[in-house]
């Protein structure tokens, strides 16, 4: 638990991918972060969604970098105060995938029928819900259609389980040129990893809106929006290969309140569809 009599920032996260390279980046954002808040910050890598809810209601994290549904739909996070959006090539969104490997028979989302599938965690926007959604789109239930579904809590996880053999198929984030799904990919789970030329996409979603960093009530009211903010743009700003290693983002912007609430309005027509619990 925080003993707001200490003046730690208790960052906390759950890694694309935990690997040294990403260690490393996150050792050089705490300490340009720390300088620029003047407060010792302390990095929390958590392994899912579900973990890092629960940290930030104990207090033991006070600055989340969070899925926009996880920020917006779990009740441990309902507190939270956003701050900025994530942007990549000049837009603050992205988009989901469903994917299979290179060799694999399914072409198309209605080949998904009784296959096994790797999802992230059930508030990933692109690794569950915008794809489960889009399937609902094509026609196609995605309450029954899966003989097995899967949840791996990391998006490399599920890219591992998928080129393994482990499920079928799998769900991930995909970040294209300019925004544009018809545009090159520039990234992905499977792009991050070097392997994609190993898979092959059988359902894009339509635009996410991109994560968020968050705060807690009380660092807001310490803090202030505008120097959380300001500092985070400084190390983007001076880190980043860094900042995009760990968030994949090229900048940051301030959250506006009419697209959370538009991905509000999303997720509950989501669930009057019975697409989501």
């Amino acid at each position: 638990m925080v003993s707001w009599g200490q003046v730690e920032l208790h960052l906390g996260l759950v890694p694309v991918h935990d690997d040294d390279a990403t260690h490393l980046a996150l050792d050089k954002i705490a300490r340009a972060l720390s300088a620029a808040v003047a407060r010792t910050v302390e990095v929390h890598r958590l392994a899912s969604p579900d973990a890092l809810c629960r940290a930030f209601e104990e207090g033991d994290v006070d600055l989340v970098w969070s899925s926009p549904t996880l920020a917006l739909s779990k009740r441990e996070m309902i507190p939270c105060v956003p701050v900025l959006v994530c942007q990549r090539q000049g837009v603050a969104h992205y988009h989901g995938v469903i994917f299979v490997r290179r060799d694999s028979p399914i072409r198309s989302p209605l080949d998904l029928t009784g296959r096994s599938i790797g999802w992230v965690a059930p508030t990933s926007a692109a690794g569950y819900i915008f794809p489960r959604v889009s399937l609902a789109g094509h026609g196609v239930d995605p309450s029954s259609i899966f003989s097995s579904e899967t949840f791996l809590d990391t998006h490399g996880g599920v890219v591992l389980s998928v080129l393994d053999g482990v499920v079928d198929a799998g769900a991930t984030f995909a970040v294209f040129e300019n925004g544009d799904a018809t545009a090159p990919m520039i990234r992905a789970g499977f792009v991050d990893l070097g392997r994609e030329h190993d898979v092959r996409v059988v359902l894009t979603t339509p635009p996410i809106p991109s994560d968020l960093f968050v705060a807690s009530p009380k660092l807001h009211a310490d803090l202030g929006g505008g120097p959380i903010g300001d500092a985070l743009r400084t190390v983007c700003r001076d880190l980043p290969v860094e900042f995009h290693r760990v968030f994949g983002a090229d900048d940051v912007a301030p959250a506006l309140n009419r697209p959370l609430t538009e991905l509000r309005r999303q997720l509950d027509d989501a669930r009057a569809m019975g697409v989501l619990d």
